[in-house]
């Protein structure tokens, strides 16, 4: 009577236990369909909300804009060079009602600042202007001669701000360069290689 009763227990024991690894397998698709009707927009966000799942999604790893930070809740962290700061962007350069001659050039030239003025002229002015700023680079020839020679006595004429303006900003089939050439300094470079093939300094 009593090895029956046990074999009925067991029984018993191993239906219930089936019973709920079949509840498990069940609430598995279940979750995955609710996460998805209740919002989530793809499968790896659905799948996250598992835990056997996320794991490796929920560890202790600095995320994308997050980071130690000091006492007073700021970032420990530098952004990258060339990141636009949170306070703003450059103050724009009106090129139609500023005179742009007040813009005074604070960068004297040195032979390491003319060498990389070159550098920079070679790489964005002279497909335009020619290597040696006379309007006949590979470019200009297939803009019908719109492009200026920067040795005329007009382009001599322009000041250091304007120049520095038209690098920056563009002007016309110029196109800007401040997105390029992101540090001010080495736009002054430029400037001040320009009038060395000018011929002089102003």
């Amino acid at each position: 009577m009593s090895e029956r009763r046990g074999t009925e227990e067991t029984r018993a024991q191993g239906h219930s236990g089936a019973g709920w690894r079949g509840l498990v397998r069940a609430a598995v698709p279940l979750c995955l369909c609710a996460a998805l009707l209740s919002g989530c927009t793809t499968l790896d966000r659905a799948i996250g909300l598992v835990p056997i799942f996320s794991t490796m999604r929920n560890q202790v790893a600095v995320r994308p804009f997050e980071g130690p930070v000091d006492s007073l809740g700021r970032h420990l962290f530098l952004p990258p060079a060339g990141s636009v700061p949170t306070t703003g962007r450059e103050d724009s350069l009106d090129l139609y009602t500023r005179d742009l001659r007040e813009i005074a050039n604070p960068v004297a030239p040195t032979i390491e600042g003319l060498y990389r003025g070159r550098q920079i002229y070679n790489t964005y002015c002279t497909v335009c202007h020619g290597p040696a700023g006379g309007g006949d680079g590979p470019v200009a020839t297939k803009l019908l001669g719109i492009v200026p020679a920067l040795t005329t006595d007009i382009a001599k004429g322009r000041s250091d701000g304007y120049l520095y303006a038209m690098i920056r900003h563009g002007r016309g089939a110029m196109p800007a360069y401040g997105d390029k050439v992101r540090d001010r300094t080495e736009r002054w470079y430029v400037v001040n290689y320009v009038r060395t093939l000018q011929g002089g300094g102003q």
